[in-house]
């Protein structure tokens, strides 16, 4: 079994099960038969995010005293995979805006707090985030200095998504460029002089994310608008604890990869590919079991999160194998844009990047890098 099917509940609050199962509705009669136009699209389309809203998705991290959900990670990580496997691209805009919702539910920022986080909640404002360049090694790409009233900060965020659809971000900056990373809530101004987006990058997946390149050039943020202050050390330590927890949008690319598997093996009664389906499902089950019995341990030791990387690194193995097999056994109509295999490949190779630490990639190539041996007679 990929999944508990739909009315199945996991053992959760009632609440909580029925955001499960909004969510499995939501991709099946909203984004799985949009997914390839809108994996065609140049922006994801306003009603699929509204449609979330609407089934009160965007609260799912929100605490219960502003109207979210409060979802445990183990619901969060079903509805992830549902979404994820149903349209990557509409999965990916819609993640990024619970990140700014919990960091708004922890800010000491009464003010910003009041302002912006039953709003996020409710699904009238979506978020967005820009912080990923912390984790590369270097100068650092955004940086701030304190002036009276609050902060001025310059500098280019490489990668952006959902301009153009979030109303507020979230955005990191070193302080002085070797203190602390002060996040900040920025509001989107077409106008402004100071913020400017280049044009949507052109991406191999994910193209319709409106993902833009945003420069900073002596932008005044208020104190009124610092979300918090964080020290460099500790935000590394809670991002390596966070990166190393399993994927579930891979795992939902390889449950949906195996369910279009086993149906082209009904269709073709071929053993080759119900073969291929059987053992990438038991796999599938196998990895997601065990990779989730990790994480619940939480633990953030060395050994149990390296652990935690290499399960990550499974997972998303089993999402690029099952894309695969998907592809090998559809032919060459699976290279046509109107089928979903090509999608799911470019996807799975999309998580695989996606939130990369040189533990994850180290712990990758290890898995796909084993050489073999040529057949002998």
């Amino acid at each position: 079994m990929l999944a508990p099917p739909a009315g199945v509940t996991t053992g959760e609050a009632p609440e909580h099960a029925s955001l499960l199962d909004a969510a499995r509705r939501v991709a099946a009669e909203v984004l799985a038969p949009a997914a390839e136009d809108t994996d065609r699209a140049a922006v994801v389309p306003s009603d699929h995010l509204d449609v979330l809203a609407r089934a009160g998705l965007d609260g799912l991290a929100a605490p219960a005293e502003v109207g979210g959900a409060d979802a445990p990670p183990t619901v969060a990580r079903d509805v992830y995979q549902a979404l994820a496997g149903a349209c990557g691209v509409t999965f990916f805009v819609w993640v990024q805006h619970h990140a700014p919702v919990r960091m708004l539910a922890a800010s000491a920022n009464g003010g910003l707090r009041d302002r912006w986080l039953s709003r996020l909640s409710s699904g009238d404002v979506l978020g967005g985030v820009a912080f990923a360049y912390l984790r590369r090694p270097g100068p650092p790409a955004v940086v701030a200095r304190r002036v009276a009233g609050g902060w001025i900060v310059d500098g280019e965020a490489p990668w952006v998504t959902s301009w153009g659809l979030a109303g507020l971000f979230a955005v990191a900056a070193r302080i002085s460029g070797d203190g602390p990373v002060l996040f900040f809530a920025l509001v989107p101004d077409g106008a402004s002089a100071t913020v400017g987006a280049s044009a949507p990058l052109a991406l191999a997946a994910m193209a319709a994310s409106s993902t833009v390149r945003l420069r900073f050039d002596g932008c005044f943020v208020t104190d009124d608008d610092v979300i918090s202050t964080v020290d460099i050390a500790l935000w590394h330590e809670r991002d390596r604890v966070a990166t190393a927890q399993p994927h579930p949008a891979a795992l939902g690319v390889a449950a949906t990869a195996i369910r279009l598997l086993r149906l082209r093996a009904d269709q073709t009664g071929q053993p080759a590919v119900s073969g291929a389906a059987r053992s990438l499902a038991a796999e599938l089950d196998d990895c997601r079991l065990r990779s989730y019995r990790l994480a619940d341990e939480g633990r953030a030791d060395d050994d149990h999160l390296a652990r935690l990387v290499s399960a990550r690194a499974w997972g998303l193995d089993v999402a690029a194998r099952s894309a695969q097999a998907l592809v090998a056994a559809t032919g060459g109509g699976a290279m046509a844009l109107a089928d979903p295999a090509q999608r799911l490949v470019r996807e799975a190779a999309f998580w695989s990047i996606q939130a990369q630490t040189a533990a994850l990639r180290a712990a990758t190539l290890g898995r796909v890098a084993k050489p073999q041996p040529p057949a002998t007679s």
